[in-house]
C-alpha cells in the first residue's frame, strides 16, 4: 500500500510539473500550427532605426505539441534572432544566426513580469476566447490576452497563463511596441524546423566566460597591431583575380593599403562601399589598393555580383593573413613607401576610411 501511494505521489508531481507548460487541449495539436503576428511601435521610426539588429517587422510562431520556434523578421539579413522552446525538456534556446550559429540554453522558470487578471472579462483574437490580463510599462497599463484553448503556455517573460496573441514590450532603443496576433495556419512543416543542428550550444555561464576571453583576445590582438606600426611588413609576392601581379619589393616607394576580409563577414560587408570610394579619391596617386579575401575565387565572383569591390583582390589568401598577422576581420593596413606599417586597424568603424584618407594623404606629403 506504501509503494502504491508513493508511486501515486511521484505521478501526481509529474502532472503537475508537466501542467505548468501544458494543458489537455495540448493533445489537439496534430500536425504544425503558425501564427503570425503585427508588430506596430509606439512611435515613428527613423529608416536608420529599421535597420536595427531589434527592430522587428512582424514575428512568426511555429509550434507542435512539443516545440514552439519563435522567429522575428527585420530588415537586416545579416543578423537573425529566434527563441526554441522544448517542452518536453523544459530548455529554452535563444539563437543568434550572423557569421555563425550560437544559442544560449536555460531551463524553464518562472516568469518575471507580473500581472493582473480581470476576471470574468474574455476578448477573442483569431477566433480563440481569450484571458485579459493588465500590466503596467513605462507606468502605463497595457492589456495582454492569452488563450488555453491552444494548449501550450507561451507568455515570454508575463507571468500568465495560456498563449500569448496579444502583448505589449519595451525596448531601450526602440521604444514602446505592441504585438497581435494576425493570422494562424496548420500545416506540416518540415522535420528540421526545429532543429538546432549546425548551432554551437553554451549555458549563460559559458557565453560570459567566452565573452570575457574574447575582450581579452580583442586587447591583445589590438595591442599586438599598435606594437608593429613602424617595424617593416613581411614579404609577399600575390597576383590578383584581375590578373596584375604585386611583389612587396617593386612597391616600394608607393604606398600601399591592404584590406582582409571574407565574403560571409557581416562587418566586412559593410564597409565595402566605403572603401570604394576611398579608393576612387586616390584615383591617378602613387596608392595601391589590395584586399586579401579568404575565399576561393568562384565564391568571390559571385559575391561580387551583388557587391562591387573596386581594389584588386587576391583570393585565398588565409597564408598572407599569417604573415601579416592577422586575426581578426575586417583588418585594414596602410604601408609607407619604405615598406613599413603606418596603420592598422581591426575591425569596422563608422570612420574607418577618414582615419585611412588622413594616414594616406600625410603618407602622400612626405
Amino acid at each position: 500500500m506504501k509503494k502504491i501511494v508513493i508511486t501515486f505521489f511521484l505521478l501526481l508531481l509529474t502532472t503537475n510539473l508537466v501542467s505548468q507548460w501544458k494543458y489537455p487541449e495540448a493533445e489537439n495539436i496534430k500536425n504544425d500550427v503558425v501564427i503570425t503576428y503585427d508588430v506596430v511601435y509606439e512611435r515613428e521610426l527613423s529608416d536608420k532605426l529599421k535597420k536595427h539588429p531589434y527592430y522587428k517587422k512582424e514575428i512568426i510562431v511555429a509550434f507542435n505539441k512539443g516545440k514552439i520556434l519563435e522567429k522575428s523578421i527585420s530588415n537586416r539579413f545579416d543578423y537573425q534572432m529566434s527563441t526554441l522552446l522544448d517542452y518536453d525538456k523544459e530548455k529554452g534556446y535563444s539563437c543568434v544566426v550572423t557569421s555563425t550559429k550560437n544559442a544560449i540554453v536555460s531551463s524553464f522558470g518562472k516568469p518575471k513580469k507580473e500581472v493582473q487578471l480581470k476576471v470574468g472579462e474574455t476578448k477573442e483574437i483569431l477566433g480563440f476566447p481569450c484571458q485579459v490580463y493588465t500590466t503596467k510599462i513605462k507606468g502605463k497599463t497595457v492589456e495582454i490576452l492569452t488563450t488555453k484553448k491552444i494548449g501550450l503556455r507561451f507568455v515570454k517573460n508575463f507571468n500568465a497563463q495560456g498563449f500569448l496573441l496579444k502583448y505589449t514590450s519595451i525596448n531601450k532603443y526602440l521604444g514602446p511596441f505592441t504585438v497581435t496576433a494576425k493570422n494562424i495556419i496548420y500545416t506540416k512543416l518540415p522535420s528540421d524546423t526545429y532543429s538546432l543542428k549546425g548551432f554551437t550550444i553554451k549555458t549563460l555561464t559559458e557565453q560570459k566566460e567566452y565573452l570575457e576571453s574574447r575582450k581579452v583576445r580583442s586587447n591583445e590582438v589590438k595591442q599586438s597591431a599598435i606594437d608593429k606600426l613602424g617595424e617593416l611588413s613581411p614579404k609577399y609576392s600575390v597576383r590578383s583575380i584581375q590578373g596584375n601581379k604585386f611583389k612587396s619589393k617593386d612597391l616600394i616607394g608607393k604606398v600601399v593599403v591592404l584590406n582582409f576580409w571574407f565574403t560571409t563577414c557581416p562587418p566586412c560587408k559593410k564597409e565595402l562601399p566605403h572603401l570604394n570610394k576611398l579608393k576612387e579619391k586616390f584615383k591617378g596617386k602613387d596608392v595601391v589598393f589590395i584586399a586579401i579575401a579568404l575565399d576561393d575565387e568562384y565564391k568571390i565572383d559571385t559575391f561580387l555580383k551583388r557587391n562591387p569591390f573596386y581594389y584588386d583582390i587576391v583570393e585565398d589568401g588565409r597564408w598572407i593573413a599569417e604573415k601579416f598577422d592577422v586575426k581578426s576581420y575586417p583588418s585594414n593596413i596602410i604601408i609607407d613607401q619604405k615598406g613599413s606599417f603606418q596603420f592598422y586597424k581591426i575591425g569596422y568603424k563608422s570612420d574607418i576610411t577618414a582615419s585611412m584618407e588622413y594616414q594616406i594623404n600625410k603618407l602622400l606629403k612626405k
